[in-house]
């Protein structure tokens, strides 16, 4: 691997900052009709002072003034147990983005201190509109895959270890630490004059001031967590650990001896105690070598073998056979994602309805898989008729969100049903139960439904619990920017101090979408700069 290949590879501080702020505001898990594209240039003047201002005093003050509250909103795991996002307020999120643009030259240095990239994943050029991806592709993963070969070489065990809780527990004043050193931070704490500093205060704002844990689903928040844990590898290489790669949290150490990787978990222990980050005891492991490199459901799904021309439905039967016998040996339904996705475009027609029928199926037994349809089952094997397997999905989607308090599966149910102009055979009054629930994203998307389905019942309900809003402390509201948003004129969100969402409801910009493309990451990037 490249020493070039670290944080900021291949981006300037502008195109970090649009990438950030378009395309960086709403985590992938959402549903993908919410979007920040065009948000960069609406940057309101005072706020770009954030960018500039020099005196330290002054930039504390104005990044204090930025601090907001931020949407909650639980995702479903492979396993069901909720994960908890966050959506920052855009006027903190700003604040956050303008801090990183400010110190973009000094975080990529940062990033790369390591004598060698252990980091995987990180903020870079994707070539495409988004500055950070989960998966690798092409030839970057077979170089990842050569050096983790070479790394095996004379390796008697592999060290698997996890850092528990890792954004949550990121401590905002652990950033100076990183960048600057614990003892010069500690004797300039405060000044802001310090990059480090400014960083700290920036995403405080983005948790209501809070000093604890960084926001799981933007961005900024990889950005953040690699300026930290990029230290944490800096001092491991110190140690002498250099066959040793990370995956945002996960690390992977190929040892000569048992003792070496008991060395190794030791010493990545103490290195994440300097930032008060602990290791995950349950997750870390030391396996024997050799091993399989990839995990043995993947290499079984792997193995699966298509036949050439279309494709008989009993083909697509055999693989989803395969992947719930490995789901449960395996006690994880992430096989069963992958299987979804492996099936190619070319089933013929009975196999495409039998298909969806069973893709939908699966989906009601394991919720989590509900994200993944859209993309790989509706779209990919569209066939005539296909609305009325869709509407029933959704019903039942919806009723289980309902049933077992799970916001993901019920945003999505309504996200399906704007997406393809559905009426879902269920009363406006189980509809309205939704709103009890308390969701922020639930009930911008219930209002979204009710409002094309003509339901007067249902959209007085939404804003009666976005009006109940009015009159309270600004922070109080900012759990529920994004329905204020929908609901509330301009002149509303003035009068209860949310300026900026007054000032983008003035200019008609527009956070839901469900024209546009559903997956931004599939679109070219272009050479547009915000500042100059």
């Amino acid at each position: 691997m490249s020493r070039r290949e670290t944080t900021g590879v291949g981006l300037d501080a502008d195109s970090a900052f649009v990438g950030l702020v378009d395309y960086g505001l709403f985590a992938e898990k959402i549903p993908p009709c919410f979007t920040s594209e065009g948000l960069a240039v609406m940057l309101p003047a005072a706020m770009e002072k954030v960018a500039y201002e020099t005196d330290s005093e002054k930039l504390g003050k104005l990044i204090a003034k930025q601090t907001r509250g931020f949407i909650r909103y639980q995702t479903l795991r492979d396993t069901n147990i909720p994960r908890q996002l966050g959506i920052p307020h855009p006027q903190s999120y700003f604040a956050q983005c303008n801090a990183i643009w400010r110190c973009w030259e000094s975080i990529k240095k940062h990033s790369a201190k390591p004598a060698q990239p252990i980091s995987r994943i990180f903020v870079r050029d994707t070539g495409t509109v988004r500055v950070f991806v989960m998966n690798y592709k092409g030839q970057e993963r077979f170089e990842v895959e050569e050096q983790e070969i070479n790394f095996a070489t004379g390796a008697c065990c592999v060290v698997h270890a996890d850092i528990s809780t890792c954004f949550p527990s990121i401590y905002t004043h652990s950033i100076p630490w990183a960048m600057h050193s614990r003892k010069k931070a500690k004797k300039s704490r405060g000044d802001l004059s310090l990059e480090g500093n400014m960083l700290d205060k920036a995403t405080q704002a983005v948790r209501d001031g809070q000093t604890n844990g960084l926001l799981i689903g933007p961005h900024s928040s990889n950005v953040i967590a690699e300026l930290v844990l990029t230290s944490v590898d800096t001092a491991l290489l110190k140690k002498g650990h250099t066959r040793v790669t990370r995956y945002i949290d996960d690390y992977r150490y190929y040892a000569r001896t048992h003792e070496q990787a008991e060395n190794f978990i030791r010493d990545l222990g103490m290195a994440l105690r300097e930032y008060e980050l602990t290791l995950n005891e349950k997750k870390t492991k030391i396996l024997p070598l050799p091993r399989p490199q990839l995990e043995n459901w993947v290499r079984e799904l792997n193995d699966f073998q298509f036949p050439r021309g279309q494709i008989r439905y009993s083909v697509v039967r055999s693989l989803l056979d395969l992947a719930l016998d490995l789901a449960q040996r395996g006690g994880t339904s992430a096989t069963l994602n992958y299987a979804i996705q492996m099936v190619p475009a070319r089933l013929n027609d009975r196999a495409k309805r039998l298909f969806v029928a069973e893709a939908i199926n699966l989906a009601l037994s394991y919720p989590y898989l509900a994200p993944l349809l859209g993309k790989h089952v509706f779209s990919r094997h569209n066939y005539d008729g296909i609305e009325s397997a869709i509407t029933t999905f959704a019903t039942e989607l919806f009723q289980i969100g309902l049933r077992r308090i799970y916001p993901d599966a019920i945003a999505h149910a309504l996200f399906y049903a704007i997406q393809h102009n559905l009426s879902l055979p269920v009363t406006e009054a189980i509809l309205k139960r939704a709103v009890s629930i308390d969701d922020c994203i639930c009930d911008v998307l219930l209002l979204e439904y009710a409002k094309r389905r003509k339901l007067k019942q249902l959209t007085q309900a939404v804003k009666t619990r976005a009006n109940n809003l009015k009159g309270l402390d600004p922070r109080d509201q900012d759990a529920f920017w994004l329905l204020i948003y929908e609901v509330w004129s301009a002149p509303e969100l003035r009068k209860n101090e949310q300026h900026l969402l007054a000032d983008l409801k003035s200019a008609k910009f527009s956070f839901i979408r469900f024209d546009q493309a559903a997956n931004c990451q599939n679109h070219i990037k272009t050479t547009t700069k915000y500042k100059s």
